[in-house]
C-alpha cells in the first residue's frame, strides 16, 4: 500500500455523525469511500484494519483502524480530535496527513496497562466502569499518552484525563478481546478514608467487553465527603496538573 496523502479534520465536524453516537474514545478513521477498495486490497479477509496516520508537518504518528467511508470529499478523512492532538493536528489544521498499512506483525496484544487518573473524581466513581466504556473502542494503547474519559454521570460535557503510565509487553501493544491487567495509580490518596473493600458476590464474573482490571492495584474505596467544585474549578485543577507534570519533566531533563 503506498503511502495516501489527506487533510483531516475533527470527528465532531463529520456531517453523518449524532451527538448520540458520538465515541470520543474511540481509535476509528471515517475514509473518503473513493479510496477505501484501493486501501482494503492490501489486508486480507476478516484483518483488523489497522492504518499508521502520520502528521507530515510534525513527523508525529499513531495507530488507527478504519471505521467506516463517507462521499463528502475524497480528499479528506474524519479522525478522532484526541487522535489529532496525539498528531499535533490541533485547531483548524493544514497540514497533510499520510496514511500507511500498519505492520502488527510484531506487536503483541496488550496484558497489563498502569494509568494514573490526572482528576480525583475519577476516585470517587465506578471508576472500572468508566474506563471500561472507553477502552472498548480501541484497538491499541499506547503508553506516555493522555486520554479523555467521558463521564456522562457529570454531565454530557464533563472530560477528565488520565495518563497512560505503563503498557506490558510492549509500548505500543493491540487491545483485543479478553483479559487485560489494569493498574489505576492514585497520587489523591491523601483525599481517600481507607474502609474494606466490597467483595464480589460468589459466582459473579467481572469479565469487560473488551478490558479486565484483574487484579486492581487499589481497592475501590469511598471518599470522605466534600462540596463538589465547579467544572471550571475542575478544568483548572487539570491544567495545573498538566502544569506541574510539564516542569517537572523539564527539571528533570
Amino acid at each position: 500500500m503506498n503511502n495516501t496523502m489527506f487533510i483531516a479534520r475533527s470527528l465532531v465536524l463529520y456531517p453523518g455523525l449524532f451527538e448520540e453516537n458520538r465515541q470520543e474514545m474511540s481509535d476509528e478513521i471515517i475514509i473518503p469511500s473513493y479510496h477505501l477498495n484501493k486501501i482494503m486490497e492490501n489486508f486480507d479477509d476478516n484483518e483488523m484494519l489497522y492504518l499508521d496516520i502520520t502528521n507530515t508537518d510534525t513527523n508525529m504518528n499513531a495507530l488507527v483502524t478504519i471505521g467506516s467511508s463517507h462521499s463528502y470529499d475524497k480528499n479528506m478523512i474524519f479522525v478522532p480530535q484526541w487522535i489529532l492532538d496525539i498528531i499535533g493536528c490541533t485547531g483548524t489544521c493544514d497540514s497533510v496527513i499520510k496514511l500507511k498499512k500498519a505492520d502488527i506483525d510484531e506487536m503483541p496484544a496488550a496484558t497489563k496497562i498502569s494509568i494514573k487518573p490526572l482528576d480525583p473524581i475519577a476516585f470517587e466513581l465506578d471508576i472500572l466502569a468508566c474506563f471500561e466504556k472507553a477502552f472498548m473502542n480501541l484497538h491499541s494503547i499506547r503508553e506516555g499518552i493522555t486520554i479523555p474519559i467521558p463521564v456522562p454521570e457529570l454531565g454530557k460535557d464533563y472530560i477528565m484525563f488520565a495518563h497512560i503510565e505503563k503498557v506490558e509487553p510492549a509500548g505500543v501493544s493491540r487491545i483485543v478481546k479478553g483479559e487485560v491487567d489494569v493498574e489505576f495509580i492514585n497520587d489523591f490518596k491523601e483525599d481517600i478514608t481507607p474502609s474494606a473493600p466490597t467483595s464480589t458476590p460468589e459466582g459473579a464474573s467481572p469479565t469487560l467487553d473488551s478490558i479486565v482490571p484483574h487484579p486492581m492495584s487499589i481497592p475501590l474505596t469511598p471518599v470522605t465527603p466534600f462540596i463538589q467544585p465547579s467544572n471550571e474549578e475542575r478544568r483548572q485543577a487539570v491544567r495545573e496538573s498538566w502544569l506541574k507534570r510539564s516542569q517537572n519533566t523539564v527539571a528533570q531533563q
